[in-house]
């Protein structure tokens, strides 16, 4: 995805059990994605910087903690209010039936321009940058989709600050 993000949002459906993600350019692209409650069970600890597996921190505790500080300030700035704005002319890179996302990978993690790929068994998935602007409203829009769901992945740990980055 090589346009800017100007929406996203993410819906519990109940006939599919699954998570609706749209993801709107402002070019007026439409990437639309399932997530199965597999994979966002893997996905949330990704956002906060852990292995998805193992838990461990992908970086050093000081930069683990200006990156959950700068997400945090992110999310109070999100507006997670508004409905999504369907556009006029939508294209839909991916096709217009969502894709449903198996697996994650990382590219670049460690360099200036860190990505986030969310993939299909096959064929072409999403790619997100992996910084603080996006992971922080990520995590509350998927946090809102999740209590909307049945799922109780006993991430509600996960999905509130870390008390030791907290201010007061």
């Amino acid at each position: 995805m090589s346009d800017k993000i100007n929406q996203i949002q993410a819906s519990y459906t109940t006939s599919e059990d699954r998570i609706l993600l749209k993801i709107k350019t402002i070019n007026e692209q439409v990437y639309l994605a399932w997530i199965t409650r597999r994979f966002m069970k893997l996905l949330i600890p990704v956002l906060h910087g852990q292995h998805p597996t193992s838990g461990k921190s992908l970086f050093d505790v000081k930069k683990s903690q200006e990156q959950q500080l700068e997400k945090e300030k992110t999310q109070l700035q999100g507006d997670y209010d508004s409905a999504y704005q369907v556009p006029e002319n939508p294209q839909y890179p991916l096709g217009e039936t969502p894709i449903l996302i198996a697996k994650i990978t990382f590219k670049d993690i460690y360099g200036d321009n860190p990505q986030l790929v969310f993939e299909p068994e096959q064929g072409q998935g999403v790619v997100l940058p992996y910084h603080a602007d996006l992971l922080g409203p990520l995590i509350k829009i998927f946090s809102q989709a999740l209590h909307s769901s049945d799922w109780a992945l006993d991430l509600d740990p996960i999905l509130e600050v870390p008390q030791e980055t907290r201010l007061q």
